[in-house]
Protein backbone atom coordinates (compact mmCIF):
# COMPACT_ATOMS: atom_id res chain seq x y z
CA UNK A 1 0.00 0.00 0.00
CA UNK A 2 2.69 2.54 0.62
CA UNK A 3 4.36 1.35 -2.45
CA UNK A 4 1.56 2.85 -4.88
CA UNK A 5 1.29 5.72 -2.53
CA UNK A 6 4.90 6.32 -3.77
CA UNK A 7 4.24 5.42 -7.28
CA UNK A 8 1.51 7.49 -7.25
CA UNK A 9 3.45 10.63 -5.83
CA UNK A 10 5.81 9.84 -8.27
CA UNK A 11 4.15 10.49 -10.89
CA UNK A 12 5.36 13.21 -13.50
CA UNK A 13 2.54 15.56 -14.23
CA UNK A 14 2.16 16.46 -18.01
CA UNK A 15 4.70 18.81 -19.63
CA UNK A 16 2.87 21.75 -20.41
CA UNK A 17 1.30 23.05 -23.69
CA UNK A 18 2.30 26.41 -25.40
CA UNK A 19 0.75 27.49 -28.93
CA UNK A 20 0.28 30.61 -30.61
CA UNK A 21 -3.38 31.66 -31.08
CA UNK A 22 -4.56 34.37 -33.54
CA UNK A 23 -5.05 36.28 -30.75
CA UNK A 24 -2.74 35.34 -27.83
CA UNK A 25 0.15 32.80 -26.58
CA UNK A 26 -1.41 30.10 -24.91
CA UNK A 27 0.12 27.65 -22.39
CA UNK A 28 -2.04 24.90 -20.24
CA UNK A 29 0.03 23.82 -16.86
CA UNK A 30 -0.83 21.03 -14.91
CA UNK A 31 -1.24 21.55 -11.13
CA UNK A 32 1.87 19.96 -9.48
CA UNK A 33 0.24 18.65 -6.53
CA UNK A 34 -3.05 17.82 -8.85
CA UNK A 35 -2.11 16.72 -12.02
CA UNK A 36 -5.43 16.67 -13.57
CA UNK A 37 -6.42 20.11 -12.45
CA UNK A 38 -4.90 22.08 -15.23
CA UNK A 39 -4.30 26.09 -15.82
CA UNK A 40 -5.13 27.94 -18.93
CA UNK A 41 -2.72 31.18 -19.62
CA UNK A 42 -3.06 33.53 -22.29
CA UNK A 43 0.00 35.99 -22.79
CA UNK A 44 1.17 34.82 -19.42
CA UNK A 45 -1.95 35.83 -17.33
CA UNK A 46 -4.22 33.38 -15.75
CA UNK A 47 -6.94 32.21 -18.01
CA UNK A 48 -9.05 29.61 -16.43
CA UNK A 49 -8.56 26.44 -14.66
CA UNK A 50 -10.47 23.56 -14.50
CA UNK A 51 -9.90 19.74 -12.77
CA UNK A 52 -10.35 17.06 -15.36
CA UNK A 53 -11.59 14.69 -13.08
CA UNK A 54 -13.92 16.33 -10.83
CA UNK A 55 -15.24 19.51 -12.81
CA UNK A 56 -16.82 20.32 -9.68
CA UNK A 57 -14.25 21.53 -8.20
CA UNK A 58 -13.47 25.44 -8.64
CA UNK A 59 -9.97 26.45 -7.06
CA UNK A 60 -10.41 30.42 -8.13
CA UNK A 61 -11.93 31.81 -5.13
CA UNK A 62 -14.08 33.99 -8.15
CA UNK A 63 -15.36 31.61 -10.06
CA UNK A 64 -16.27 29.73 -7.00
CA UNK A 65 -18.98 32.78 -5.95
CA UNK A 66 -20.41 32.32 -9.01
CA UNK A 67 -20.77 28.78 -8.34
CA UNK A 68 -22.46 29.47 -5.46
CA UNK A 69 -25.28 31.43 -6.99
CA UNK A 70 -25.46 28.58 -9.70
CA UNK A 71 -26.12 26.57 -6.38
CA UNK A 72 -28.94 28.64 -4.89
CA UNK A 73 -30.31 30.82 -7.19
CA UNK A 74 -32.59 28.10 -8.80
CA UNK A 75 -34.19 25.03 -7.01
CA UNK A 76 -32.40 21.96 -6.51
CA UNK A 77 -31.75 19.90 -9.46
CA UNK A 78 -33.96 22.14 -11.93
CA UNK A 79 -32.07 23.53 -14.85
CA UNK A 80 -30.62 26.92 -16.34
CA UNK A 81 -30.49 28.11 -19.17
CA UNK A 82 -27.15 29.72 -19.41
CA UNK A 83 -24.89 32.17 -22.20
CA UNK A 84 -21.20 32.57 -21.12
CA UNK A 85 -19.58 35.16 -22.52
CA UNK A 86 -15.59 33.48 -22.72
CA UNK A 87 -15.07 30.21 -22.63
CA UNK A 88 -11.25 30.26 -21.26
CA UNK A 89 -10.85 26.40 -19.88
CA UNK A 90 -14.80 25.81 -19.72
CA UNK A 91 -14.90 25.38 -16.30
CA UNK A 92 -18.16 26.96 -15.37
CA UNK A 93 -20.32 25.57 -18.16
CA UNK A 94 -18.64 21.76 -17.20
CA UNK A 95 -19.50 22.95 -13.19
CA UNK A 96 -23.04 23.78 -14.70
CA UNK A 97 -23.12 20.12 -16.69
CA UNK A 98 -21.89 18.63 -13.36
CA UNK A 99 -24.12 19.91 -10.93
CA UNK A 100 -27.31 20.70 -13.06
CA UNK A 101 -27.66 18.15 -16.14
CA UNK A 102 -30.95 19.60 -17.17
CA UNK A 103 -29.08 22.66 -17.98
CA UNK A 104 -27.71 24.08 -21.36
CA UNK A 105 -25.07 26.19 -21.68
CA UNK A 106 -24.07 27.90 -24.83
CA UNK A 107 -20.27 29.69 -24.46
CA UNK A 108 -18.90 32.28 -26.79
CA UNK A 109 -15.27 32.65 -27.48
CA UNK A 110 -13.82 35.46 -29.47
CA UNK A 111 -10.15 32.75 -29.67
CA UNK A 112 -10.90 29.84 -32.01
CA UNK A 113 -7.45 28.30 -31.10
CA UNK A 114 -8.23 28.47 -27.26
CA UNK A 115 -11.24 26.08 -28.61
CA UNK A 116 -9.10 24.21 -30.15
CA UNK A 117 -6.63 23.88 -27.23
CA UNK A 118 -9.74 22.76 -24.96
CA UNK A 119 -10.89 20.35 -27.46
CA UNK A 120 -7.81 18.84 -27.59
CA UNK A 121 -6.06 19.03 -24.02
CA UNK A 122 -8.73 20.15 -21.47
CA UNK A 123 -11.04 17.48 -22.41
CA UNK A 124 -13.93 19.85 -23.77
CA UNK A 125 -16.65 17.73 -25.51
CA UNK A 126 -19.50 19.63 -26.90
CA UNK A 127 -23.26 18.93 -26.40
CA UNK A 128 -26.32 19.17 -27.29
CA UNK A 129 -26.69 20.89 -23.94
CA UNK A 130 -22.98 22.44 -24.38
CA UNK A 131 -22.43 24.31 -27.47
CA UNK A 132 -19.60 26.63 -28.46
CA UNK A 133 -19.71 29.64 -30.91
CA UNK A 134 -16.85 31.30 -32.05
CA UNK A 135 -16.96 35.33 -32.29
CA UNK A 136 -17.62 38.37 -30.63
CA UNK A 137 -19.85 38.24 -27.66
CA UNK A 138 -21.18 41.16 -28.30
CA UNK A 139 -22.31 39.84 -31.68
CA UNK A 140 -23.21 37.13 -30.60
CA UNK A 141 -26.05 38.04 -28.48
CA UNK A 142 -27.57 40.58 -30.46
CA UNK A 143 -28.91 37.91 -32.39
CA UNK A 144 -29.99 35.90 -29.37
CA UNK A 145 -34.20 35.86 -28.58
CA UNK A 146 -35.42 37.88 -26.20
CA UNK A 147 -35.96 36.60 -22.47
CA UNK A 148 -33.93 33.07 -23.45
CA UNK A 149 -31.27 32.29 -20.78
CA UNK A 150 -31.44 32.61 -16.46
CA UNK A 151 -28.06 32.88 -16.59
CA UNK A 152 -25.19 35.36 -18.19
CA UNK A 153 -21.90 35.16 -17.21
CA UNK A 154 -19.31 37.96 -18.22
CA UNK A 155 -16.05 36.21 -17.90
CA UNK A 156 -14.25 37.84 -21.11
CA UNK A 157 -11.50 40.11 -20.67
CA UNK A 158 -8.53 42.14 -23.37
CA UNK A 159 -5.82 41.84 -21.03
CA UNK A 160 -6.92 42.44 -17.25
CA UNK A 161 -10.08 44.65 -18.57
CA UNK A 162 -13.53 43.44 -19.76
CA UNK A 163 -13.50 44.33 -23.29
CA UNK A 164 -15.54 47.39 -23.99
CA UNK A 165 -18.03 46.13 -26.43
CA UNK A 166 -19.07 43.80 -23.77
CA UNK A 167 -19.10 46.80 -21.05
CA UNK A 168 -21.55 50.00 -20.74
CA UNK A 169 -25.15 50.85 -20.14
CA UNK A 170 -26.13 50.08 -24.08
CA UNK A 171 -23.96 46.64 -23.26
CA UNK A 172 -26.03 46.06 -19.84
CA UNK A 173 -29.49 46.64 -21.54
CA UNK A 174 -28.60 43.83 -24.47
CA UNK A 175 -27.84 41.36 -21.78
CA UNK A 176 -31.08 42.41 -19.88
CA UNK A 177 -33.07 41.75 -23.09
CA UNK A 178 -31.94 38.40 -23.00
CA UNK A 179 -32.30 37.28 -19.48
CA UNK A 180 -35.72 35.89 -18.46
CA UNK A 181 -37.65 38.17 -16.06
CA UNK A 182 -35.77 36.19 -12.82
CA UNK A 183 -32.53 35.72 -14.85
CA UNK A 184 -29.13 37.15 -13.31
CA UNK A 185 -26.36 38.38 -14.96
CA UNK A 186 -22.99 37.93 -13.66
CA UNK A 187 -20.05 40.04 -14.19
CA UNK A 188 -16.17 38.97 -13.47
CA UNK A 189 -13.92 42.27 -12.88
CA UNK A 190 -10.04 42.64 -12.17
CA UNK A 191 -9.36 45.63 -10.68
CA UNK A 192 -6.88 47.45 -8.56
CA UNK A 193 -7.66 50.12 -5.57
CA UNK A 194 -9.61 52.84 -5.66
CA UNK A 195 -11.80 50.01 -7.89
CA UNK A 196 -12.78 52.90 -10.70
CA UNK A 197 -13.34 49.79 -13.08
CA UNK A 198 -15.76 47.93 -11.03
CA UNK A 199 -17.41 51.04 -9.84
CA UNK A 200 -18.43 52.00 -13.37
CA UNK A 201 -19.38 48.92 -14.26
CA UNK A 202 -21.51 48.63 -11.08
CA UNK A 203 -22.65 52.10 -12.03
CA UNK A 204 -23.93 50.90 -15.51
CA UNK A 205 -25.53 47.63 -14.14
CA UNK A 206 -27.39 50.14 -11.54
CA UNK A 207 -29.05 52.30 -14.13
CA UNK A 208 -30.37 49.05 -16.03
CA UNK A 209 -31.09 46.84 -13.09
CA UNK A 210 -33.46 46.60 -9.81
CA UNK A 211 -30.92 44.79 -7.85
CA UNK A 212 -26.80 44.40 -7.88
CA UNK A 213 -24.76 43.16 -5.29
CA UNK A 214 -20.41 43.27 -5.13
CA UNK A 215 -18.85 40.12 -3.98
CA UNK A 216 -14.90 40.27 -3.48
CA UNK A 217 -12.43 39.52 -0.24
CA UNK A 218 -12.32 42.18 2.29
CA UNK A 219 -9.46 43.52 1.23
CA UNK A 220 -10.25 44.36 -2.05
CA UNK A 221 -14.00 45.79 -1.38
CA UNK A 222 -12.52 48.20 1.13
CA UNK A 223 -10.09 49.38 -2.08
CA UNK A 224 -7.18 48.02 -0.20
CA UNK A 225 -5.89 45.08 -2.59
CA UNK A 226 -6.67 44.51 -5.97
CA UNK A 227 -8.12 41.25 -6.90
CA UNK A 228 -11.67 40.03 -8.76
CA UNK A 229 -14.82 41.23 -8.25
CA UNK A 230 -17.97 39.62 -8.63
CA UNK A 231 -21.33 41.76 -9.77
CA UNK A 232 -24.39 40.03 -9.14
CA UNK A 233 -27.20 41.97 -11.24
CA UNK A 234 -31.11 41.45 -12.08
CA UNK A 235 -34.32 42.73 -12.17
CA UNK A 236 -35.28 40.22 -9.33
CA UNK A 237 -34.38 39.86 -5.70
CA UNK A 238 -31.21 38.19 -5.53
CA UNK A 239 -30.30 35.48 -3.05
CA UNK A 240 -28.15 37.71 -1.09
CA UNK A 241 -28.61 35.65 2.52
CA UNK A 242 -27.65 32.54 0.79
CA UNK A 243 -24.84 34.33 -1.12
CA UNK A 244 -23.39 35.67 2.22
CA UNK A 245 -23.49 32.23 4.17
CA UNK A 246 -21.13 30.60 1.71
CA UNK A 247 -18.84 33.73 1.09
CA UNK A 248 -17.92 34.02 5.04
CA UNK A 249 -17.56 30.15 5.14
CA UNK A 250 -15.13 30.42 2.18
CA UNK A 251 -11.53 30.05 2.95
CA UNK A 252 -10.07 32.37 2.51
CA UNK A 253 -13.20 34.97 3.46
CA UNK A 254 -15.31 36.66 0.82
CA UNK A 255 -17.52 39.16 1.50
CA UNK A 256 -21.34 40.33 -0.29
CA UNK A 257 -22.45 44.08 -0.85
CA UNK A 258 -25.36 45.58 -1.87
CA UNK A 259 -24.49 48.03 -4.38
Amino acid sequence: MNRRGRERRARPRPAPVVQRTDLALAEIVADRFRPSTRTLLLDGREAGQVDLNDPRRLTFAYMRRIADLIDVFRPPGAGIDALHLGGGAFALPRYLAATRPASRSEVFELDAGVVKLAREHLMLRTTPKLRVKVGDAADLLRVEPDRCADLVIGDAFDGPHVPAQLSGAAFAAEVCRVLKPAGVYVLNVIDVPPLDEARAHAADLRATFANVLWIAPPGVLRARAPGNVVLLASDAALPEAALRRAATAAVPREQVLAA
